[in-house]
């Protein structure tokens, strides 16, 4: 029995935010996938949102698959709601082929004496899930789940809220749906097989993307070390405070010099504060420094946060007040720059109320920016900071990260990252990263979204206060850079097998963070039309050239039915060719695979082939043979399909290799290079955490990989 367990999606009011993508991408993975029984175990909403609680259940329904659920503590934030969702749960126990599934409504960190009746019937092998671990429980029913736990230790407990996969024993802990709060990993559903007692994640995959490291900067706090900094690592933009005001203009111009030199090219400001008191716009006094600064540092953006002013008297009148004074300075300045109006956060000493700052909301910022673009004659956009909007209770509850993505989207010009730290009596901000899923803040849903162009592209400043900062999170991001992700089998739609849009596919593999990918549609399939191919991808190659290196191959088949003859006319149009079903007893090529090759005229890969049992089929000698390849340049593609395409089954061959040490350890001796092909044929269904682990592996084994005949 196979049951899909979720939990921790955090619905907004806001459709267009991203997990309503994640809802989706879901919905069809299990749709595909089919398991027996879908459970899950709390947080369907980030407030309690009626609506978004019911949408939920529409599209799980819609599955027909027996199902489960409980809400959580974030479900219970709405007054008006909370006690209709607590009621909505499923029944405390259900059964499905034999298989007895307990669902605890613990939402309020409480259970009731039926519950704990009830879960004393839990036998060996039952399931049973809730929301929150037993240690977050109140009072006596923590006490009493642990006596429980002591009492049932073979029944399996499955639980949510942590936001992280991990098992302890039979107590197994669930990641996350909410790219923005997953820690550790992407987001994911979690797959649990009953017979083998195996846990088989499915993510909603977000790395980093690789064009993103191309408008990274930092800020400077301590503009001489910052500066110095983003020369060595060579960042491309930088943002001045208003300490540079202070520093000798003439050592800062030759810091800045040396570091455009090194390839910097956006250079930012950001300005003092603007206040309005008693009728009056209050600027820094030394404001028109500030802006003298400007063109005489070549600054080409500035960041405004949102005016202190009292929410409550952030009338329209006032608003217009306030830009009014601020475009008359910025107007006066030479050439045109970008302005970017920066979010705030709620602070300890302030209460959700007409008195606290304005500018948490993003419907506040957008307020405040087209008062400002009625004014400016400059371009006027958000300056999104992130940690600014997650450390912003009461209102990070209703804007979470992806919500303010989606609302802002079109109009962000740049961005503030950092993280937060949480371990002392108060939550600090501008703490580096040391983790690009992190504890509190998980950046999935900025680098999805930035993937998928549902953002726009702007300078990532990292604003971080404490020394050494910024080198513990610039390592952090080249690592990501480092990984260096390929894929070299792919199919579009002149794949009979896959009349997938060849750009929807190449998009999906940006969308995963491949840096190298070739699309290798079947030469059967393209028949005569191999200009029009080979055209079509080296379009592609050209518009997307700053996010992913993309390659022209073809794949060849060698069945007698499929096989042509002149093959080799059409590879000659291509990057490289991948050549399969030559374990085949009828294949045209056979044992003289290299002959073959070298009759192709360009790179060739043997595909999805246990080249082991191809030696044990010729009576080949292994080394000899692997050496050979090697010696001709040819690579042994390691294919990890897992797609409704392949009905999910995993080549086996894959699995014996890369867990058979002596085998490995020959192949590296023959210096034989591995490539890695997901095999793609819809591209909705693209595994890119698959990949990435896969090009992992493969650098920890030491293995010699395919991509190093591609380098340019």
């Amino acid at each position: 029995m196979k049951i899909c367990f979720l939990c921790d999606l955090h619905l907004p009011f806001d459709t267009t935010a991203l997990q309503y993508r994640v809802l989706d991408w879901a919905v069809d993975d299990i749709a595909k996938k089919a398991p027996d029984c879908i459970a899950f175990a709390g947080d369907v909403t980030c407030d309690g949102g009626a609506e978004a609680y019911h949408y939920f259940l529409s599209h799980i329904d819609a599955l027909e698959i027996p199902f489960a659920y409980i809400p959580g503590n974030s479900d219970l934030r709405c007054k008006d709601t909370a006690e209709g969702l607590k009621a909505s749960a499923s029944r405390k126990v259900t059964e499905v082929e034999g298989k007895r599934i307990f669902a605890v409504n613990d939402c309020d960190k409480t259970l009731g004496e039926k519950m704990l009746s009830v879960l004393e019937g839990a036998r060996d092998g039952d399931i049973v899930f809730m929301h929150h671990p037993i240690s977050s429980l109140r009072g006596e029913s923590r006490e009493k789940m642990l006596a429980w736990r002591e009492a049932h230790p073979g029944t399996l407990l499955f639980y949510g809220h942590e936001h992280t996969s991990k098992r302890e024993g039979n107590d197994i802990c669930l990641q996350a749906m909410d790219p923005d709060k997953a820690i550790g990993e992407s987001a994911c559903i979690t797959y649990y097989d009953t017979d083998t007692d195996t846990l088989t994640p499915s993510y909603f995959f977000c790395p980093v993307p690789v064009d993103m490291h191309g408008y990274l900067g930092i800020s400077c706090y301590r503009p001489e070390g910052d500066i110095e900094l983003a020369t060595k690592r060579g960042l491309k933009y930088l943002e001045l405070r208003k300490n540079a005001l202070d520093r000798d203009f003439e050592a800062l111009a030759a810091l800045l010099a040396e570091w455009r030199a090194a390839g910097g090219v956006g250079l930012s400001l950001h300005l003092p504060d603007v206040a309005y008191q008693e009728g009056s716009v209050l600027l820094d006094p030394r404001f028109d420094e500030y802006l003298a600064l400007i063109p005489r540092l070549g600054v080409d953006r500035v960041t405004q946060h949102v005016p202190k002013v009292p929410v409550g008297a952030a009338t329209p009148d006032v608003l217009d007040a306030i830009a009014t004074v601020l475009a008359e300075g910025l107007n006066a300045l030479p050439y045109d720059i970008v302005v970017g109006i920066e979010n705030m956060h709620m602070t300890e000493n302030e209460r959700p109320d007409a008195n606290r700052r304005f500018g948490y909301t993003p419907e506040e910022c957008l307020l405040f920016m087209r008062a400002l673009q009625a004014k400016c004659r400059h371009r006027v956009g958000i300056n999104f900071d992130i940690g600014h909007a997650r450390n912003n209770a009461p209102y990070s509850q209703r804007y979470q990260i992806s919500t303010w993505l989606s609302m802002l989207g079109e109009h962000i010009v740049g961005y503030h990252v950092h993280q937060i730290d949480t371990t002392g009596e108060k939550w600090r901000n501008h703490m580096p990263i040391t983790h690009i899923y992190g504890k509190l803040i998980s950046y999935g849903s900025l680098f999805r979204s930035w993937a998928e162009g549902a953002i726009r592209r702007a300078p990532v400043i990292f604003e971080m206060r404490p020394e050494g900062a910024y080198e513990t999170t610039l390592d952090v991001f080249e690592a990501e850079k480092n990984k260096a992700v390929f894929d070299l089998h792919a199919h579009g739609r002149f794949s009979r097998c896959s009349k997938d849009d060849t750009r929807k596919v190449v998009e999906a593999a940006i969308a995963n963070g491949i840096t190298l990918f070739g699309i290798t549609d079947h030469s059967h399939g393209i028949k005569e039309n191999i200009d029009e191919y080979v055209g079509e991808v080296r379009a592609l190659a050209e518009e997307y050239r700053d996010r992913i290196r993309l390659l022209c191959g073809i794949e060849v088949a060698t069945l007698p039915y499929k096989f042509e003859p002149e093959v080799h006319l059409k590879v000659q149009k291509c990057d490289y060719c991948l050549i399969e079903h030559i374990t085949d007893p009828e294949s045209a090529v056979g044992k003289h695979i290299f002959e073959f090759c070298e009759k192709m005229g360009r790179r060739c890969g043997i595909a999805h082939t246990d080249l082991f049992a191809f030696c044990d089929m010729y009576g080949l000698d292994y080394e000899s043979f692997f050496t050979e390849m090697a010696e001709r340049g040819i690579f042994w593609e390691m294919n990890i399909n897992l797609d409704s395409t392949h009905k999910y089954r995993e080549h086996e061959y894959v699995r014996e290799f890369l867990g058979n040490p002596e085998r490995v350890a020959l192949v590296k001796r023959a210096g034989t290079a591995i490539s890695i092909g997901f095999d793609s044929h819809r591209h909705e269904e693209y595994n890119g955490e698959r990949v990435h682990r896969a090009n992992a592996l493969l650098k920890e084994l030491g293995l010699k990989t395919a991509d190093g005949y591609f380098k340019i």
